[in-house]
């Protein structure tokens, strides 16, 4: 079940950044309207829910091989950047403003609870080694290159389900 929903959450991401790019960047006149922001916001928030819920039950199963320090500090971690973000995304919605301090933290939490993960998968053994080092690769690269390359705009949400899918393909092949 932790396959599928790390691959979901990767899914229902996908049409809400195109929902984003057809609102933000091509201007289009439908997506200026309030519904149309709810349902795309409602999207990147489901997204992070079947993400978080994914990671819950890779937790379990990272524990069950005999991790017991950093899938839970991971999981950890990344609970505190879904419930940082799912508050800034509805609060953001309901004050009808962006709220960047509690989002930017969600970000940097984020990617250090899947590099734990990453690191998790590499000391269980349990996926393939490749997937725990592109895990803990790509979280902490994005980690220095955001702040440096973007330090006022560091929410791109697409990177944080990358790793969830790899990590999710990768628990499918293994059953």
């Amino acid at each position: 079940m932790a396959s599928w929903l790390l691959i979901l959450s990767a899914i229902v991401f996908v049409p809400s950044g195109l929902l984003f790019t057809g609102r933000v960047i091509l201007k289009w006149p439908l997506a200026q309207s309030k519904g149309f922001l709810y349902g795309e916001r409602g999207l990147v928030m489901t997204a992070v829910l079947a993400a978080t819920l994914g990671f819950v039950l890779l937790e379990r199963v990272l524990e069950s091989a005999g991790d017991t320090v950093l899938s839970p500090l991971g999981m950890t971690t990344f609970l505190i950047a879904a419930v940082l973000v799912l508050a800034a995304e509805s609060f953001g919605l309901k004050l009808d403003e962006y709220m960047y301090a509690p989002v930017v933290a969600s970000v940097i939490l984020a990617f250090i609870g899947q590099a734990l993960f990453g690191a998790a998968i590499l000391r269980t053994g349990f996926l393939p080694a490749w997937v725990g080092w592109a895990t803990v690769i790509w979280n902490l690269a994005w980690l220095v290159i955001l702040p440096i390359a973007r330090p006022h705009d560091m929410y791109y949400p697409w990177l944080h389900y990358v790793a969830p899918l790899v990590i999710g393909i990768s628990l499918l092949v293994r059953s």
